[in-house]
């Protein structure tokens, strides 16, 4: 190889590495200052908290939520928040997460909520 090969070699190891860089450091941002305003699992006091959503179309989604002991259906459009119903405690406690899973040897699944939230609490 001659030396102006080496050197574009080089110059495109170097390019993927600041994208690859550049991705990580964006992703981190992105997870602590975006990620708290639309999950209740993650961020917050856990009063509040987003058991379920549906997608209901471009900007539409239908959301079932827990705040403190009550159980709301929202929907939600870029034109606002709209409340379709409060569910009773008994509809309510069918979104609730389910046990964890476990394979046949009895050992359970890594439950992915509880391992991003002790990812973000490392830092």
């Amino acid at each position: 190889m001659t030396l102006p090969q080496i050197l574009g070699v080089l110059s495109m190891l170097a390019a993927v590495l600041l994208v690859l860089v550049g991705a990580y450091a964006f992703t981190r941002w992105a997870g602590k200052n975006l990620a708290g305003g639309f999950t209740g699992v993650l961020g917050g006091s856990g009063r509040i908290e987003v058991l379920d959503r549906a997608s209901l179309g471009k900007d539409q989604l239908l959301l079932v939520v827990r705040a403190g002991q009550r159980y709301l259906l929202l929907g939600s459009a870029p034109n606002g928040v709209t409340l379709l119903a409060e569910l009773t405690q008994e509809e309510g406690e069918n979104w609730k997460l389910p046990a964890p899973r476990t394979d046949q040897t009895g050992k359970q699944f890594p439950d992915f909520r509880a391992l991003m939230r002790r990812l973000r609490e490392k830092d």
